[in-house]
């Protein structure tokens, strides 16, 4: 029992105490005018640069570097001045298109190149999940209802969710702060939506729930301290969620051995009807639960940034199988790793001075397929993690540098690359 609720206390403290060094965890300031660098890409060599200018008040593009004698491709870009505000995140949203976080939240088309709707959503942080009939977006938010401190919003716990519907109108807002009596949401993470929309699943403290949209009610799947116990562990968090069909979830998570002793990363499945649950220890491997991220049937899971080894575990939750992805060099993924909309990819940054080198891997070779450094001559743009998005269905890359650093425009740069 000791145990266990000294685990729960030091995971509490670790969401309390966010490292800023993390690339959904940058506290930001909108206050802005956003600029961004719109560069074509070239096609036959797999390294190419770009280089921006943080100065730039017309929101123009700047050109690839000119001093190489290569084709381009003419690939989807975001176009800042198609938003209000310092952009402080972009989320994909269905094949081309990507939601634009900035005085409020923006669906846009990088073919088409411009905006197509706007909400009028305001979260401090957020992340989107799109289902079958629109998008979940489900974020963070102070007292106010408006743009305030990640710990304002912390503090007061309000984990709140909108549904839209495809043309980006709210149909339901659901405030997940005064859905439980006796616990609470620790994180955005931890809480997913089917396909189908009808189901919300979310984990508390205590247990992992699940929300019916249509009635509005909420049941408990399984409590930690009763029947979250499998293979000799028992579940203290489930820190993130995904659905991988109507009736299960894939969680990434915390766990403790039945016998006692410390807490070490585990994952497993969980069936919604009736609770069933597996869980897998990871004790050699320590995962960043809040940067699990899943495209198509690829369960992404990075490393703690103070147990990076280069590499990086993926599930397969399709096969239920795991794999393992060895990047270039022992130190790369500290900077950040990204999983593609699809799944196809994951990117990794690797950080420097005055550039940004971004390094892309398909996920069925684990080979590196395209590299790509984006300079400027403002180095405050890489002393945070960038934030990457990367479109299957172009073979388009999507990088965010600033968005979470006040005194700097975010500047958002596009290249595409061979698949």
């Amino acid at each position: 029992m000791k145990t266990r609720f000294m685990c729960i206390m030091l995971i509490l403290a670790f969401a309390l105490n966010l490292s800023a060094c993390g690339n959904s965890q940058e506290n930001v300031n909108r206050s802005e005018n956003e600029s961004s660098i719109d560069a074509p890409q070239s096609e036959e060599d797999n390294t190419s640069e770009k280089t921006g200018s943080g100065s730039s008040d017309n929101n123009k593009s700047n050109p690839q570097n000119s001093d190489t004698d290569k084709s381009t491709m003419d690939v989807g870009t975001v176009n800042g001045s198609a938003f209000s505000g310092k952009v402080s995140g972009c989320y994909y949203a269905d094949g081309n298109r990507i939601i634009v976080a900035a005085d409020k939240l923006y669906l846009y088309d990088t073919g088409k190149r411009e905006t197509i709707a706007s909400a009028d959503i305001f979260l401090n942080e957020l992340c989107v999940q799109p289902y079958s009939d629109g998008y979940f977006i489900v974020g963070e938010e102070n007292d106010s209802g408006s743009t305030g401190s990640f710990a304002t919003a912390q503090s007061s716990n309000r984990i709140k969710g909108y549904l839209l519907n495809k043309d980006f109108v709210v149909v339901n807002t659901i405030s997940f702060s005064g859905l439980l009596n006796d616990d609470f949401v620790l994180q955005m993470a931890s809480v997913a939506i089917s396909q189908d929309g009808k189901q919300i699943a979310f984990g508390g403290l205590q247990g992992l729930y699940l929300y019916d949209t249509s009635s509005q009610k909420v049941r408990t799947i399984l409590s930690y301290s009763e029947n979250g116990r499998a293979n000799n562990m028992e579940i203290v968090t489930m820190d993130s969620l995904a659905f991988t069909g109507d009736k299960t979830l894939t969680y990434v998570g915390m766990g403790i051995s039945s016998n006692g002793g410390d807490g070490v990363s585990v994952y497993g499945t969980v069936f919604t009807d009736n609770a069933s649950l597996s869980i897998t220890k990871k004790a050699d491997y320590e995962v960043n639960v809040e940067e699990v991220q899943k495209g198509g049937n690829i369960l992404a899971m990075p490393q703690s940034f103070n147990k990076n080894n280069g590499t990086l575990l993926m599930l397969d939750t399709a096969s239920n199988t795991e794999k393992k992805i060895t990047f270039s060099s022992s130190s790369e993924g500290k900077d950040g790793v990204f999983c593609s909309e699809q799944g196809k990819y994951v990117a990794t940054s690797i950080l420097r001075e005055a550039s940004v080198t971004i390094n892309i891997y398909d996920t069925v070779s684990g080979k590196v397929i395209h590299t790509e450094t984006v300079k400027d001559n403002n180095g405050t743009y890489f002393q945070r993690v960038p934030q990457i998005l990367i479109l299957d269905e172009s073979d388009a890359c999507i990088v965010v540098l600033g968005r979470g650093i006040g005194e700097v425009s975010t500047l958002i740069t596009t290249f595409g690359f061979k698949g």
